[in-house]
């Protein structure tokens, strides 16, 4: 392929992530084997970012119940199975999911694995009102806004009253473009005004947002809950949105990426 090839590829890549984000995003996320060498990479660091970022947040979950979506090489899983009677691990990616049937398959401990196969944006074989717990760490940063909106319509159906979910996301909104490829990291058009949007468009509450800022990255990590906090005697709903806390990564990669 020449130099003039190569551009007018590129051109049309991002004429298209133009036109049909959400179409785009689904199809670079699943290409087919394409996070292997991460999954294997990211598990190096897995033990910290949970003692330091992840556990502090999420250790009064309800995790009777759990959706964990896009599970990847179950990395996080793993953590969670110590705590969880029930996981439903969602991903889209066929490999994904075999990578945890086969880390699984000798599994000796009381928590329950339901494996599922989605379209990329759906959580359709998930009941209504059944989950307690949403989880979702390193994986939603590549999701495109428009995928994120239709997740969190679902995690809002879902979602049993109290429950509570816990994602993390990127941050660049408008300054990324399109095609996520092009962005550091591979990180999408989310932020976290739009996730605050969203939720409460669907009937979520936003408890608290977390800025991970290193580097270039503005990463977000957002927990909320199906059900509206209590009213105070004014009728106002107090701390809606909670004090943005700032996280500063310690060590030195803790997303080492595409």
């Amino acid at each position: 392929m020449n130099i003039k090839q190569k551009f007018r590829k590129t051109n049309l890549s991002s004429l298209i992530a133009t036109l049909v984000p959400k179409w785009f995003n689904i199809r670079i996320c699943s290409i087919d084997g394409h996070w292997n060498d991460y999954f294997k990479r990211a598990q190096l660091d897995m033990d910290e970012q949970w003692d330091k970022i992840i556990w502090p947040i999420i250790k009064d979950f309800d995790f009777k119940n759990v959706l964990e979506l896009a599970p990847g090489g179950g990395r996080n899983t793993e953590k969670l199975a110590k705590f969880s009677g029930i996981i439903h691990a969602v991903d889209l990616n066929d490999y994904a999911l075999e990578h945890l049937k086969k880390r699984f398959h000798n599994y000796k401990g009381n928590c329950r694995f339901y494996f599922h196969k989605n379209n990329g944006n759906d959580l359709g074989m998930i009941k209504a009102d059944s989950i307690t717990a949403i989880y979702c760490w390193d994986a939603a940063v590549h999701f495109d806004k428009s995928v994120m909106r239709d997740y969190i319509k679902e995690f809002s159906r879902v979602l049993k009253a109290g429950g509570r979910g816990f994602i993390h996301y990127s941050s660049l909104g408008q300054s990324a473009k399109s095609d996520i490829r092009k962005n550091p990291h591979w990180r999408s058009n989310m932020d976290k005004d739009l996730f605050g949007q969203y939720c409460e468009e669907y009937g979520l509450q936003v408890i608290k947002q977390f800025n991970l800022a290193w580097r270039e990255i503005p990463d977000c990590i957002s927990v909320f809950q199906k059900e509206k906090f209590p009213s105070n005697s004014s009728g106002e709903i107090p701390n809606k949105v909670g004090v943005v806390k700032e996280i500063t990564i310690s060590f030195p990669d803790p997303f080492p990426g595409v």
